[in-house]
Order: C-alpha cells, then sequence, then structure tokens
C-alpha cells in the first residue's frame, strides 16, 4: 500500500507531503482544486509517461516520492531480487525526478532503475483506474485478457500449448512467405552466392594458413643471415677446437676417476654425456637446415602472390580466413536451399499444413477451458452489477469462430450486456449511459481486483453520472473493496465520501502571486462540513449538516 507521498515542484504544487492510510481514503475539493494533479503525481510513480509540463514554472525540475509497504506483495519482492534491488524492512522508496527538459530519472531504493522495469514492479503493487482505462472496457481485445486474468492457473497449460504451436506456424509461414515474395531477388542472389562460392572454392583456403605463410615468407626474405647463422653453428660444433671433442675427452677423464673412486662421479658422466649426445644431435640438425636453406626467388614469388590473395580475401568479405571456411559452407547451404526452392517450398507447406492442424487443435482444448471459466465469470460479473443497482441487467461473453487463428486463440470473445429488462445483448461500446458503464468497470474492478494481489487502487472519478441508490451502491462496493486493497478515490459523491476510513480536502491557495495546491485530512466536524459541501453545494444549511452527519454515522 502506499503510505507516503511527497511532491516538490510539481505542476502547481510548491511542496507538499500526503500522508495515506488503509482502508478507503477519498480526496474531495471543488473542481479544478487540483485532484488530478495528486494522481497525476502519483502516475509518475507507477512509470507513466513523463513531460516538462509536469515542472512548476520557474524551477528546473519536479521531484516525486512514494514510500510503499511491499509486506503481502509477493510478485513485486521476486521481481525487485530479480533487478538486484535491496529491500529494507519491506517497505520501498520510490522516487521520479522530473526535469524541465523533459527527461527523467527513477530510483527504487535509490537504485536507478529504467522506466521499464519501473513499470513492472509498480503494476504489481498499485492500480490506478480513471476514465483511460474504463474506455478500454469498450476494446473487445481487453475482454479476452480479462477472462484469461480471472483464469489465473486453470488453462496456463493449454494456453503455452497453443502459443507456442502458434509461434512455430507463424515463423514457418513467414518463411515461406519470404521465399514466395523473393522468387526474382533469391535467383538474382542465387548468381552472387554462386560467384562468391566458386571464388572461395578456387582459393582452396586452410585452416591457419596465414601463420604459416608469414613464417616461410620471413624465412626466404632472410635466408642469406639465416645461412651464416647455421653455418656458424654448425663450426662451432666441428672444427678442431668442437665443444663436443672436448665433452667427449671430459667423459673419458671423469670414466677414469669413477674406476678409481667409485660412484662419486656417476651423475657427473651422465649429465656430461647426456648433454655430448644433445650437441651431437644439434650438429646434425644444424647441418639438415643447413643443406635445405637457400634463396628461392621464385618460391618467395608464390608465396607472396598467395598471402597477396588471402589479404585481398579477407579485406573483400571482412572475416579472417578461419571464417571464410565456415561462410564458404554456408553459401553452399543456401545455394542448394534456394536450387532446391520448390522443394523447399513444398516441404515448408507441409510443415504448415501440420501445424495449423496443431494450432487448431490446441486452439479447440483452449476454447473449451475458456468457455468453461467464463460461465463462471458471467456469472460472477453478473451478481456484481446486480449488486449495483442494475438488478435488471444481463451479461454473457460471445465467442465466435475467427476466420483465421491468432496468437490468443481461434475464437473472438466480447462481453455482452443488456443494462435492462426487454433490451438485446449488445457490445459495451453501444451503452449510452457513462453511470452504468462506470458501475460495470467497479464490478469488474472489484472481480478482479481480490485475485491480482496488488496491495492498492487508486480511482480517478469513477463514480461520475452516478447519483441515488447506485451512487450508495458503488460506496458500499468500495468500502468492500477496501478491506482487501487499500482504495483511493477522487470522488464528487457524498455517499463516497460518508464511506470513507480518511478522508482527504485538497484546495487551492494563492501566496506571493503564485497559486499552490494543499492537503488537509478531515476528521470529526471537518468531515462533516465537506460531505455537507458534496451534498449541497454552495449553499451548506443546517439541515444540510445533519444530513451529513446523519449519513456518515449511518455508514459507521
Amino acid at each position: 500500500m502506499l503510505q507516503t507521498l511527497s511532491i516538490k515542484q510539481f505542476a502547481i504544487i510548491d511542496e507538499l507531503e500526503v500522508h495515506f492510510g488503509d482502508g478507503l481514503t477519498v480526496l474531495s475539493g471543488e473542481t479544478g482544486s487540483g485532484k488530478s494533479i495528486i494522481i497525476d503525481a502519483i502516475g509518475q510513480l507507477i512509470g507513466m509517461r513523463a513531460s516538462s509540463d509536469f515542472v512548476r514554472h520557474g524551477e528546473k525540475k519536479s521531484i516525486i516520492e512514494g514510500i510503499f509497504d511491499i509486506d503481502e506483495s509477493k510478485e513485486a519482492i521476486s521481481l525487485l531480487h530479480d533487478l538486484s534491488i535491496d529491500i529494507d524492512e519491506d517497505f520501498l522508496l520510490v522516487k521520479r525526478e522530473i526535469f524541465s527538459s523533459g527527461k527523467s530519472i527513477c530510483r527504487i531504493n535509490n537504485q536507478i532503475v529504467t522506466l521499464q522495469d519501473l513499470r513492472k514492479v509498480m503494476q504489481e503493487l498499485l492500480d490506478i483506474h480513471g476514465q483511460h482505462e474504463t474506455q478500454s472496457l469498450l476494446k473487445q481485445k481487453y475482454h479476452l485478457r480479462l477472462l484469461d486474468h480471472y483464469a489465473e492457473d486453470r488453462y496456463s497449460k493449454f494456453l503455452k500449448q497453443y502459443e507456442d504451436t502458434f509461434d512455430a506456424y507463424s515463423a514457418k509461414k513467414k518463411e515461406l512467405e519470404e521465399l514466395e515474395t523473393a522468387d526474382q531477388a533469391l535467383l538474382q542472389r542465387l548468381d552472387l552466392l554462386k560467384f562468391q562460392h566458386e571464388e572461395l572454392k578456387e582459393a582452396k583456403l586452410v585452416e591457419n594458413e596465414v601463420d604459416q605463410l608469414e613464417k616461410d615468407i620471413k624465412r626466404i626474405q632472410n635466408s642469406e643471415n639465416l645461412s651464416l647463422s647455421l653455418n656458424s653453428a654448425h663450426v662451432t660444433l666441428t672444427d678442431e677446437h668442437a665443444i663436443t671433442d672436448r665433452l667427449y675427452e671430459l667423459s673419458q677423464q671423469l670414466q677414469t676417476i669413477n674406476e678409481i673412486i667409485p660412484g662419486q662421479y656417476d651423475q657427473l658422466k651422465e649429465e656430461v654425456d647426456q648433454f655430448y649426445y644433445t650437441l651431437e644431435d644439434a650438429k646434425h640438425q644444424l647441418y639438415d637446415e643447413l643443406s635445405n636453406t637457400e634463396f628461392d626467388e621464385q618460391y618467395l614469388n608464390t608465396l607472396e602472390s598467395r598471402m597477396n590473395l588471402l589479404n585481398n580475401l579477407k579485406r573483400k568479405y571482412g572475416k579472417n580466413i578461419n571464417e571464410l571456411i565456415v561462410y564458404q559452407s554456408k553459401l553452399e547451404n543456401e545455394i542448394n536451399k534456394i536450387e532446391n526452392y520448390e522443394e523447399s517450398t513444398s516441404d515448408l507447406r507441409l510443415q504448415i499444413d501440420q501445424l495449423y492442424e496443431k494450432v487448431m487443435d490446441f486452439g479447440q482444448k483452449l476454447s473449451k477451458e475458456r468457455r468453461t471459466v467464463a460461465q463462471s465469470l458471467r456469472d460472477h460479473i453478473v451478481e456484481e452489477i446486480h449488486n449495483l443497482q442494475m438488478k435488471d441487467a444481463n451479461l454473457e461473453i460471445s465467442f465466435k469462430p475467427l476466420e483465421q487463428p491468432t496468437r490468443e486463440g481461434i475464437e473472438f470473445v466480447e462481453f455482452l450486456i443488456s443494462p435492462n429488462k426487454g433490451e438485446p445483448l449488445k457490445s459495451l461500446n453501444k451503452i449510452a449511459s457513462g453511470g452504468e458503464l462506470s458501475r460495470i468497470m467497479l464490478a469488474l474492478k472489484s472481480i478482479f481486483v481480490k485475485t491480482r494481489g496488488q496491495t492498492a487502487i487508486l480511482f480517478d472519478e469513477v463514480d461520475s453520472g452516478v447519483s441515488g441508490q447506485a451512487a450508495q451502491k458503488m460506496a458500499e462496493k468500495m468500502k468492500d473493496l477496501s478491506q482487501h486493497i487499500q482504495v483511493i478515490c477522487i470522488s464528487h459523491l457524498p455517499q463516497v465520501a460518508a464511506m470513507s476510513d480518511h478522508h482527504l480536502l485538497i484546495s487551492k491557495a494563492s501566496e506571493d502571486d503564485r497559486t499552490t495546491t494543499q492537503v488537509k485530512e478531515l476528521t470529526g466536524e471537518g468531515c462533516i462540513e465537506e460531505v455537507a459541501r458534496m451534498i449541497a453545494g454552495a449553499s451548506v444549511t443546517e439541515l444540510t449538516k445533519q444530513n451529513a452527519k446523519e449519513m456518515i454515522q449511518q455508514n459507521k
């Protein structure tokens, strides 16, 4: 639930702090007093779009902060853990800074988060419902979402099967469409692919060939220096002062010593002999190397030409040699696919037909489950709207087959209503009365809020167009909701205000040629005065005040 709202330099608000309690909180005030501004501020905390117009004139930025109790929201806590946001004692500090440039910064517990992540977390905590959301009920696509949400996990397995199969079906259809619409382009591309494949094939690429070429070219280019060094090293090991001859003599001397002093110099003699054999091997290796070392200009030209070819291919394709070898294989596969176009499209059509059958099969199973849940939802909604003084109203959830399946299903789902006895069922957007639509919306909210897991809901003048007994029933419904979830309501109805656990009065004041919005929590006589004003308007009489007092006491 929302505990504290702090607003600074936002619209006409200079600085304001509002404390909210649990149960039903009503915000009231004269038209234009700034109630909608407070809703806009709360909207910024749940990730609504920011605007430079929100920044108070003459200021650089607005700051909105909210403290939320998240102890009962497992979904929000799980999301916060996923975002690596520390949670301190089940309280959440949400902050939004809006700059005069129009940009904004979002923070949760002092950690900067994206606007998308802010929305994900806050939609689990607070729901703002105003006229815009009421209008969304008129859209048919919203009705299926409501049904699936009401079902919770009752057919999640069927829905997942259907969505996965439909995604596979759509992917194959897209693949076929690309093949069919790009027929001519494919033939042109085939020429290019064949040219590239032939060019790479003729190059006879070998993995890591460039490294070996660089070594071979360097060897030939430095063959003269290499030959001199090899010769000098070989002479060192073969002339009359050769170290190998001296080592042989040393070995013989150590042998003589060991015969006189057995065992004392055995280790030394083994090491000398090992060194002798090592140098003997080196002598033969140097000789072989020397025999194979000569400057071969023709071979050097061949190697350099090969290196130029490989470097040109690398520049042309933007890949190294190993990557070009992989690319050559891909070219071959794509060429085969295009050359076997008819076979490919025929195979794709077969796969599409098979997947379509699965889509329809899973779709029918999903539809069967949806219809079962829809009957339960229909009964639940009818019960709720009857309780809101629409006792003759009837509602049905209509299922009509679609010409083509969509990712949502194989049927068109729509809520149809007959507000009065004897009237035919018709779409919600055909309802003339705003009051009727408001009551249907509240009925739906009362059903879905209890299962959603959110901890607070804010109603923005959703009771407009309602009066009399219907207004009383709407007030009772909001009060009932507040037993399960924190309800904050902007209202002009005295019935709703009289039912509140907390009543906040919004007003405007002028100071130093600037207008500011103020919030005052009403108690006792203050509540009576405000409810009386909501009943009678500007002319509040003692009789009106007595009526307001009785209304509040009766609701208590």
